[in-house]
Order: C-alpha cells, then structure tokens, then sequence
C-alpha cells in the first residue's frame, strides 16, 4: 500500500517541521482549526457497524482493510489516527489483555509501518498494551476507563509525557461516571455503560471528576501540556446530560487543558433529533447531528475531535473555522 504523500505544513504563516506536525499544532495552537482524529476500530463489533475485524483476530484481511480506511482518513485531511481492539458499545464484554493484544498490536505495527509521519493513538485501558504501543511508536494513550492510573502515567515519562516539547506522550483523560456493569443491557444480555447514579455525570460532577484526573495526572510528573480531557460524552450520561456538557464545553475547556470531544454516530446524537425524525435517526442517519456537535464543542474551545466520518467533518470543520475567525484552516 503506498504512503500517503506528505505535504507542506502551513499554518498562520509558520512552517511546522517533522519534529512538530500540524496535528500537534492544532492541539496546542487555538488560532489553529481543531485538529480532525480518525477512528479505526479493530473491533467485530463496533456500536457504529465500523469494526475492522472480519475473520480470525490476526486476520490479515482485517489489517488490509484497516490499512485502507487509514489511508483514505489521511487523504481526506485526518490529523490522527486512533486505534482501539475492545469495544465499549452497551452489551460489550470486556477483552482479556491477550484477546486485546492479539488484535491491537499488529494493527498498530502495521499503521506505522505504513504511515510512518502519521499521529497514532492507541485507544485501550490496559496498562501493559498502552505502554507496548508507546514503545512501537503511538503518541497518544485515550483512556476512557474514567479512573486515576498513576503506575501508568509515571512509566509514560519514558515516553515523554513529563517533557513540555510537543512530541509524545500525550494523555487524554476521559470522565467515566462508572466501570462497566456487567448486569446492564437486557437486550444485548451483556455489560452497560449506563448510569446507576445520574448525578455522577452532571456538568458540575463531571467538571469535578475531570479536574480531580488532571491534577492527581500533574502531582506524577506529566506536564501539563500532555494532558487532554474528555467529557465522556456517552459514557453513563442521559441525554440531558451529554446535551448539557456541549453545550457548555467552554467550562471543560476552562478547566485550562486542551480537549477532546467524540459524539460521533453515538446514540443521543439520533435521540436529539427524535422530534424532527420519528424514532430518532440510526447511525447511518446521524453525519448531521455529529457535526452539530462539532460546532458546539468549536464553540467551547476544543481541540480535537474523534471522528467517524473524518472527510465530512475535515470539510466542515475546516470551512467553519476559516468562516468564523479568519484564520488558516
């Protein structure tokens, strides 16, 4: 498969060097476009019907298959790439670490083999695969586990994490009102994500949690920069609340970390829509309300946006930019 060409990367009127590719600078840099993250699920079973995995968890078909929506990510302008193996739809159950390596690990040599100048985040919360990926080459760790994992943000200094000089070790620390229920979703006769408790995931709580994951992230060593927090949307939240957190994502981004937001195809983005489309729009039927949400969490400052349906949000993200600020998209 061949690479995807590299171009000149021009924002503001500065050129960015390898050592600091644009994807980083948009992270970092708010007169900047956020920067667009792919999502490459290595999964049989992704909520979204994306999942890459056809056949035998080391099937080489998946990979080729995988190495192709990544190319077509990066051609449409994606600035990251994030792989993950388990999947945290309602009804999912949880991988073994050896289920979950036999899937990640060769997914993740191969991007990188094949797209060596690519951003690459690796999407899992086991500690052991994270550091495995650092080791081949990812640059970002997106945990949604929700929980403080001290042993493993110290072992990412090795990978910088501690260092402020935008190369890797990035963290993104997501809110997690729970850990997964594995008497939740009776239709799917498996574990939920679901909330027990609602309060734990109001705007005020979630703002709590998140500051609380950030600072305790900092008192390791990780700098400051390497931090990005998630709001979770999705994850033990009720409609109200997810619609609530875009709604005011500049609170999230007041917390004083860059951060990341991923409604995409989720299902409160077709509930939103339930008055206008009877029954609420499936997934295929909801590009529109996940650029909505794109707009909103624009509004309030974030900086990246994990995405789906990268060329459509590249576009719109990119053109809104422009229209709003003036600015190099």
């Amino acid at each position: 498969m061949s690479q995807v060409p590299k171009t000149a990367l021009v924002a503001s009127g500065q050129e960015f060097s390898d050592s600091v590719p644009l994807g980083i600078a948009r992270i970092l840099r708010s007169d900047l476009a956020p920067a667009v993250m792919g999502i490459l699920n290595i999964t049989p079973d992704s909520f979204s019907g994306d999942g890459l995995l056809r056949s035998s968890e080391r099937s080489g078909s998946s990979i080729f298959s995988m190495l192709k929506v990544a190319e077509g990510f990066l051609a449409s302008g994606a600035d990251w790439l994030d792989v993950g193996a388990e999947s945290t739809r309602p009804g999912a159950l949880p991988l073994t670490v050896e289920e979950e390596r036999a899937r990640l690990l060769p997914a993740v040599e191969a991007l990188l083999r094949e797209f060596p100048h690519a951003l690459v985040s690796v999407d899992t919360r086991s500690a052991p695969l994270a550091l495995e990926a650092f080791a081949l080459g990812v640059r970002m760790l997106n945990d949604v586990s929700g929980k403080p994992r001290v042993d493993l943000w110290r072992s990412l200094g090795a990978f910088g994490a501690f260092d402020s000089v935008p190369s890797s070790g990035w963290i993104v620390l997501m809110h997690n009102g729970l850990s997964r229920l594995h008497k939740g979703s009776v239709e799917e006769g498996g574990a939920s994500w679901q909330p027990t408790d609602a309060s734990l995931s109001d705007l005020q709580s979630v703002l709590s949690r998140l500051r609380t994951l950030a600072r305790a992230c900092e008192e390791v060593g990780v700098a400051r920069k390497k931090i990005i927090l998630d709001a979770g949307l999705g994850f033990a939240k009720t409609l109200d609340q997810n619609l609530s957190l875009l709604g005011n994502w500049n609170e999230v981004s007041a917390l004083g970390y860059p951060t990341l937001m991923g409604a995409s195809r989720k299902s409160f983005l077709g509930s939103a829509v339930a008055s206008v489309l009877s029954g609420g729009a499936g997934v295929s039927e909801r590009l529109e309300s996940g650029l909505a949400a794109c707009a909103m969490a624009m509004d309030g400052g974030v900086r990246i946006l994990r995405v789906h349906d990268v060329r459509e949000t590249v576009r719109f993200v990119r053109a809104l930019h422009a229209m709003r600020l003036g600015g190099t998209p």
